[in-house]
């Protein structure tokens, strides 16, 4: 095993033990040790996706990792915090044109990944914003993404729904391609149906088809449907993209 890797083994692990709900800047000076490597192997660019208005550190076909093994990264799984996939890139779009539904709103940003759409959120006035990541090294990805444009959000690794963490704690939930695994659908789903049903509203961004595959023909609505640039196109495979509602059936 490289130092570098046992490096990042013994920094996740730490990081469990601390205090999952930190603010941006409480992640930044907790975990300033992580920055170098995200920077070396990332570029920061708001380039070639559907929001131009954010930069992000993100691995390109100009990082150094965009062809390498998977023996060569310094990264224990793969960092799925670097890659800006095409659900969060429609969601984020979506919340940036319509800043009206998180205005003023108590935000939670489920799997938020590389955080756009937490940052969109808090650009956009919500009155407050989670963004939740149960990878510690993905949290930390995001307090760099917020410095970075310029905003605070709260920052949480806890597993929401292993702890059954109450939904009353925000008025809308956003959730960017999370469910690309039936396993995952199966356990996110129930919860979110759970916030639905207590008053929360349900903003899904997602590419593909799982989710209908899991859902009663009713409970979801197309709120936007967005065609992806060419060059994610070629990165990522998806044409296009598409924002749901998840409505209450009772």
């Amino acid at each position: 095993m490289s130092a570098i890797v046992l490096f990042i083994l013994m920094a996740v692990y730490e990081s469990n033990q601390q205090d999952p709900s930190l603010d941006t800047n409480a992640w930044l000076e907790k975990y300033d040790k992580y920055r170098k490597i995200i920077e070396e192997n990332t570029e920061i660019t708001n380039e070639d996706n559907l929001t131009p208005e954010i930069r992000l550190h993100l691995i390109t076909p100009r990082s150094k990792l965009w062809n390498a093994k998977s023996r060569d990264s310094p990264f224990k799984d793969s960092p799925f915090f670097a890659f800006y996939w095409a659900g969060g890139q429609g969601l984020t779009r979506y919340i940036l044109d319509h800043p009206e539904i998180v205005k003023g709103k108590r935000v939670l940003d489920l799997g938020s990944g590389c955080g756009a759409t937490a940052i969109a959120a808090a650009k956009c006035g919500a009155k407050s914003v989670t963004a939740n990541d149960i990878d510690p090294l993905t949290c930390f990805g995001i307090a760099m993404n917020a410095k970075l444009n310029d905003v605070d959000i709260r920052i949480t690794s806890e597993n929401l729904m292993e702890h059954n963490v109450s939904t009353s704690l925000w008025d809308i939930v956003l959730l960017g391609e999370m469910c690309y695994d039936p396993d995952i659908s199966k356990e996110i789903l129930p919860w979110l149906r759970r916030a639905c049903k207590a008053g929360v509203e349900i903003v899904i961004g997602d590419p593909g088809k799982i989710y209908r595959a899991y859902v009663k023909p009713k409970e979801l609505t197309q709120l936007k449907h967005y065609f992806m640039p060419d060059i994610a196109v070629e990165k990522y495979g998806h044409i296009t993209t598409e924002v749901w509602k998840l409505n209450n059936l009772g």
